[in-house]
């Protein structure tokens, strides 16, 4: 199953975890969707069959494999309808790069999902999409102590979801996977290719698709022509102070908490203090303060 001519190129793996991929008879007789699911059978899915309300994961699947990354072998791409058969190719020492995590499971409830994520983030370095068609209710699940520990390796994302004039969840996810593994040093934004240069904030080339969540498409369209359109340190310092955003910071109980929380309306401001995105990335990281975003609060 598992190519070690690929593996010693040094391949990024992509796990893909969903029970809803289409259902064939030919892949049933055949056991396919009981164990891996390689990218061949994916692809063939992705052409032929109809994917319902999951026609944004069936054009992720067929951008992903008609890549140049994917042709040139730098992107190995997996299925799996069950997180149990996921996990039993990591015991055996499978090991994703990218795990792209769907949250339900036909009856399952949400403690088994909570499960089978945290035992992915233990038993690897993966990171990992969180995937799902419920992404608004999953803080509540997720901001716990056992994930405290894993946040800068997750990140929350609806099913064919598109906010703030940004990229969709799965133009994003794409995004992340190309530029990871092909480790550009230009990546591109509604077209637009920007030159990045490894930073004091920012590690590599993908990483600018985490600023751009934050701030939002036309934001940052806008402020490219400021930057002579290129990502450093100091374009990345002016994009954040420039945007004025802020959260709310509680020294006492050692939370964060963004402006928009209902629950700010709870809470004795006395007690809150303003802090600037960038001082938040500059003291903590981008992985916070998206955490901070997606989830509400956060205690650090």
């Amino acid at each position: 199953m598992w190519h070690s001519k690929k593996m010693k190129m040094q391949t990024k793996n992509i796990f893909l975890l969903d029970d809803e991929f289409p259902k064939i008879k030919e892949f049933i007789d055949n056991n396919i969707y009981k164990q891996a699911i390689n990218a061949d059978n994916l692809y063939h899915l992705a052409l032929n069959e109809n994917w319902k309300s999951l026609n944004h994961l069936q054009q992720l699947i067929k951008d992903m494999i008609t890549s140049e990354a994917f042709k040139v072998g730098l992107i190995n791409l997996w299925g799996y309808a069950e997180p149990e058969l996921a996990l039993q190719d990591i015991e055996l020492g499978n090991k994703p790069d990218v795990l792209i995590y769907d949250w339900q499971y036909g009856s399952e409830n949400n403690a088994n999902s909570q499960n089978w994520l945290l035992e992915i983030l233990e038993k690897t370095e993966a990171f990992v999409f969180i995937y799902s068609q419920v992404e608004p209710i999953l803080p509540q699940f997720l901001n716990k102590e056992t994930f405290s520990k894993h946040s800068d390796r997750f990140q929350l994302f609806l099913k064919g979801g598109k906010r703030f004039q940004s990229f969709s969840s799965e133009e994003f996810i794409f995004q992340y996977i190309i530029s990871s593994a092909s480790k550009s040093g230009r990546i591109k934004i509604d077209g637009i290719e920007i030159e990045f240069t490894s930073n004091d904030y920012l590690a590599k080339a993908s990483d600018i698709l985490y600023l751009q969540r934050i701030l939002g498409n036309q934001y940052i369209l806008d402020q490219l022509n400021k930057i002579d359109f290129s990502i450093d340190t100091a374009s990345v310092e002016k994009i954040l102070n420039d945007s004025n955003r802020y959260l709310f910071f509680n020294k006492d109980k050692g939370y964060l908490i963004s402006a928009e929380n209902r629950l700010i309306h709870d809470r004795n401001l006395q007690l809150l203090e303003k802090i600037s995105y960038l001082d938040v990335v500059k003291q903590y990281s981008f992985s916070i303060l998206e955490s901070v975003l997606e989830r509400g609060m956060l205690y650090i």
